[in-house]
Formats: C-alpha cells, sequence, structure tokens
C-alpha cells in the first residue's frame, strides 16, 4: 500500500466514490455535490487537512485524510473526542475505500494501518494518537479500526446517532 497526496486531477475520482450510494449514507451532512468536493479537498482549500489517495498494486483504491484534533477543536466531533479523554495532540483520520470491487477484502484495514504507521505517526511526532469516529452502524468501518489496532474509547452521539470513538496510541 502506498500513498500519494490528492490533486485536483483525483476529484473527479472522489466525488464519483463520495457519490456510491453504498458510501455516502456513512457522510452524514458532507456536501458531496462536485463543487462540496471542489471546496473541500481541492487546492484552494486552506484548512490544514492533508488529502491522500491510497494506491494498492498500482490502482487506486481509496482516500484517506488527516488532521490536528486541536486545529478542530470548534467541532462537535471534537469536543466529544476530548470530553472522552483524547489528548490535544492527537491526530484525527478519515477515509474509505472507493470501488466497490475493493471492499470487503480487508484492503480498509491495510490502507488505515499503513497510512497511520506511514503518514501520521511517520511524519508527525508531534501527534501521540490517532482518533476516527463513525457511526457505530457502520459496522465495516469501526471493524477495520479495530483490525488496524484502534480500540473504543467511547461512543458519543451527536445529531446522526452514536459514534464510537476508536483511538489508536503511538507506540
Amino acid at each position: 500500500m502506498e500513498f500519494r497526496p490528492l490533486t485536483d486531477d483525483d476529484l473527479p475520482m472522489l466525488h464519483r466514490w463520495l457519490n456510491d450510494p453504498a458510501v455516502v449514507r456513512w457522510w452524514e451532512d458532507t456536501d458531496v455535490s462536485w463543487l462540496g468536493v471542489v471546496r473541500e479537498c481541492g487546492s484552494t482549500n486552506t484548512d490544514p487537512v492533508e488529502h491522500w489517495v491510497a494506491v494498492h498494486d498500482g490502482v487506486d483504491i481509496g482516500w484517506i485524510q488527516t488532521y490536528a484534533a486541536a486545529d478542530f477543536d470548534d467541532e462537535d466531533e471534537t469536543r466529544h473526542w476530548f470530553r472522552l479523554g483524547v489528548r490535544r495532540t492527537a491526530a484525527g483520520i478519515d477515509y474509505l475505500i472507493g470501488p466497490s470491487t475493493g471492499r470487503h477484502r480487508g484492503l480498509g484495514t491495510l490502507m488505515i494501518n499503513t497510512f497511520v504507521t506511514d503518514i501520521v505517526f511517520g511524519r508527525h511526532p508531534e501527534w501521540t494518537e490517532v482518533c476516527a469516529s463513525p457511526l457505530t452502524a457502520n459496522v465495516a468501518s469501526w471493524r477495520a479500526l479495530e483490525k488496524a489496532g484502534f480500540t473504543t474509547r467511547g461512543t458519543f452521539f451527536d445529531e446522526h446517532g452514536p459514534a464510537r470513538l476508536m483511538v489508536r496510541q503511538r507506540p
């Protein structure tokens, strides 16, 4: 598994992936329109978020982003994290496996595990732990996190229902 920075040339692919019915159902209120994807992930966005494309055997199979949780301490999700004991030196990740042929084959676990090792902890020595909080109903997502070494820190409720806070410590 390798990762390359997302470029504007990748936005049509990401837009297509985010609008797959099996994916979009888990992105709650995220604007997955073309303009929304460009605004959130394109080169004109100045938010301190790193967007990456996961490549497996030469094929783009997923998207994953990371950010310092403290940079988004005004958002509900990260406020819940801090209340559940996440340190301000934590990172957050969001991810998806794009092509339906890549799902349910262990690629999500491989992508998450490799990304956390190589990018999150490998490039950011200041980050002490990494977090994700999929909805509890998104069993495939939180199971992939478990298999990638994350443990459940707790659950919290937001406007979309119960979410499961998953955390992996820096080794």
